[in-house]
């Protein structure tokens, strides 16, 4: 076993479409948060909407930050057939927001 915690961040970079921002936070809050803590080997899952920028960061909308124990609960989730099952959500997500999205994977020492 992998040792450490590990944690998998999702970058939304960009910005909702007008008139839809009430949608797009209500889908990440109400539907990807509880799917993620839903699947296997996660142990918690949350987002973070961001309030106030420093220091010019990228235009970041939304962070997810999904914690596993090891590197196999989070290649676990990866492979889950819930993971594919919550992708269309995702991208009905993506047709309401100007941006991309991704990921990175983070050890946790």
């Amino acid at each position: 076993m992998t040792s450490g915690a590990w944690v998998r961040s999702a970058f939304w970079i960009g910005g909702c479409k007008t008139g839809v921002e009430e949608w797009f936070v209500s889908g990440i809050n109400e539907t990807i948060v509880p799917a993620l803590r839903a699947m296997p080997g996660v142990a918690a899952a949350r987002a973070l909407w961001p309030e106030k920028y420093e220091d010019s960061p990228p235009p970041v909308a939304c962070q997810l930050l999904v914690e596993f124990q090891s590197r196999e609960d989070l290649d676990l989730m990866l492979a889950s057939k819930e993971r594919k099952a919550m992708r269309p959500a995702v991208l009905a997500l993506l047709e309401l927001f100007e941006g991309s999205l991704s990921h990175i994977d983070y050890r946790v020492p």
